[in-house]
């Protein structure tokens, strides 16, 4: 087990083994400390049994190593797995509401913003904060290897983690294939001519893609105009609402309207940084790369 883990440049996972030979190591969970994202030290000493998991991508990765009965609140905007239907709302991703979670009588609240954190504390609370991961997809198996040493389940994280690895590396040998003289020029608008710029998970899966972000120069999301697209004329569009792409007559001559290549994806699995996120990345492969992954498709 690694002594120092690091997850982006937000925050340091440090595992407290002792001194103790690394076969022993592996067994060992307790104490664990986490770094968050504002320099405080959480410690574990024990695996939290009531987690309220104020965080998409926590509560995906907590139900993909079958702890998901530790969490006994979210928000509402959590919507995958379909048990979350059954889980206390203590607000929505922008509003907590304090009071309820008090009531609960969590020992581990975890939230992806600092917004709530104080009230938090000074209720008395245990605290885990850590930025949500708006790029770096690849931090994800960082933290599913987090929740595995904190409930414990250290087992079940590591075998998600190695999971999630080979499928990016089964993506990426077929990605090498590409020649840079081939590559695809890409949009998505996520709507009303938001895009994705390349410091998101969305511009590094299309440079994990070998696609041309049309967008690169957008800083995290951002509106550009009809005409720029237009003028940048990508060969495929990624979008919600394909049927305003085809209906408006100015984009009648972008390549991807002139070619079909316009689409919607199949699932919401690219919009939270969770265990899913990879199938996401394939299920974009897929559309990108019919021919390269028509093995992916027959699964």
């Amino acid at each position: 087990m690694k002594r120092l883990l690091l997850l982006a440049p937000l925050f340091l996972l440090i595992v407290s083994c002792g001194e103790m030979d690394s076969d022993v190591q592996l067994l060992q969970t307790f104490p664990y400390t986490v770094i968050d994202s504002m320099g405080n030290t959480i410690e574990f000493t024990e695996a939290p049994q009531r987690i309220v998991a104020y965080d998409a991508g926590a509560v995906e990765t907590l139900f993909a190593i079958d702890e998901g009965e530790r969490i006994i609140a979210t928000h509402s905007f959590v919507t995958y797995p379909p048990e979350v239907e059954q889980i206390p709302k203590v607000g929505d991703a922008f509003n907590l509401n304090i009071e309820k979670v008090i009531d609960l009588k969590p020992d581990l609240v975890y939230v992806f913003s600092e917004t709530f954190v104080p009230q938090l504390t000074n209720a008395g609370l245990k605290v885990l904060y850590i930025k949500t991961v708006d790029h770096n997809f690849r931090s994800t198996t960082d933290m599913i290897e987090m929740w595995g040493q904190i409930t414990g389940n250290i087992d079940s994280a590591n075998k998600l983690s190695k999971s999630f690895d080979e499928q990016i590396s089964r993506i990426e040998s077929k990605i090498g294939v590409v020649e840079s003289k081939s590559q695809f020029s890409i949009l998505q608008d996520v709507g009303q001519f938001w895009v994705p710029g390349a410091d998101t998970l969305m511009g590094e899966v299309f440079n994990l893609l070998n696609v041309i972000n049309i967008a690169e120069d957008v800083s995290g999301y951002g509106q550009i105009s009809p005409e720029l697209i237009i003028s940048r004329d990508p060969d495929i569009l990624i979008t919600a609402d394909a049927n305003m792409w085809f209906s408006d007559i100015r984009f009648a001559n972008i390549s991807a309207v002139k070619t079909g290549k316009v689409y919607k994806l199949p699932s919401d699995k690219l919009s939270v940084a969770g265990p899913r996120f990879v199938d996401g990345i394939e299920e974009l492969a897929i559309l990108i790369y019919p021919e390269l992954f028509d093995e992916f498709r027959k699964k």
